[in-house]
C-alpha cells in the first residue's frame, strides 16, 4: 500500500498507465468537493486500456458495521474529495475465512477482523492506493459526517511494482 498526497503522486514510477492516468486524476482531484458524484474515464477509460474512477457522496460508518474486502486482479486509489475517513489495511496470509467472493466483480469479503491492521487518515489531498494481496476496509468514520470520495479501479497488471520514493 501506497499513502501520499497528490502532490507527490506523480513521482511514483508505477509504469505506462500511471504517467497516463495520473494528469487526468489530478484535474478531478483538484475540484474536489464541487466534482459531480458519477463516472469518470481516464486515459481513455477501460476500452481502450485506462481506468474508470467513481466518484461518490456517502455517511461514513462506524468499524463494527463495515468489513474487509480485496480484489485478485485490481488495485485501487482511495481518495478523499470533502470530509475525512479512516481505512484499514492488513496484508492477506491466505488463511483468512471469506464471507462472500464474486470473481466477475474481483471482490472478496471477509468474515473475521484482524487483531492488529494499519490504519491510516484521509483527507483531501490524500490517496491510497491499495494493492491485490491487502486487504481494506474504506468509509470509516472520522470526523466529519458525510465523505465526497473518488475511487479508481486499476488491473495490477498495468502497474508496476510499487518502491519507496
Amino acid at each position: 500500500m501506497i499513502i501520499d498526497t497528490f502532490e507527490r503522486g506523480a513521482q511514483y514510477p508505477l509504469g505506462e498507465c500511471w504517467s497516463a492516468l495520473y494528469p487526468e486524476l489530478m484535474e478531478l482531484v483538484r475540484q474536489g468537493e464541487n466534482l459531480p458524484d458519477g463516472r469518470y474515464l481516464l486515459a481513455g477509460g477501460p476500452e481502450k486500456g485506462g481506468v474508470a474512477a467513481n466518484v461518490e457522496s456517502y455517511e461514513p460508518r462506524e468499524e463494527s458495521r463495515a468489513r474487509y474486502e480485496s480484489h485478485d486482479r485490481m488495485a485501487d486509489i482511495q481518495a478523499v474529495l470533502s470530509g475525512d475517513e479512516f481505512i484499514n489495511v492488513f496484508f492477506l496470509r491466505g488463511d483468512e475465512k471469506e464471507s462472500m467472493r464474486d470473481e466477475a466483480r474481483d471482490l472478496a469479503f471477509y468474515e473475521d477482523k484482524p487483531a492488529c491492521a494499519a490504519r491510516a487518515h484521509l483527507t483531501p489531498g490524500m490517496f491510497a492506493l491499495v494493492m491485490p494481496g491487502e486487504a481494506h476496509m474504506p468509509c470509516l468514520r472520522a470526523a466529519s459526517g458525510r465523505v465526497k470520495k473518488l475511487v479508481v479501479k486499476i488491473p495490477a497488471e498495468l502497474l508496476a511494482a510499487p518502491h519507496s520514493l
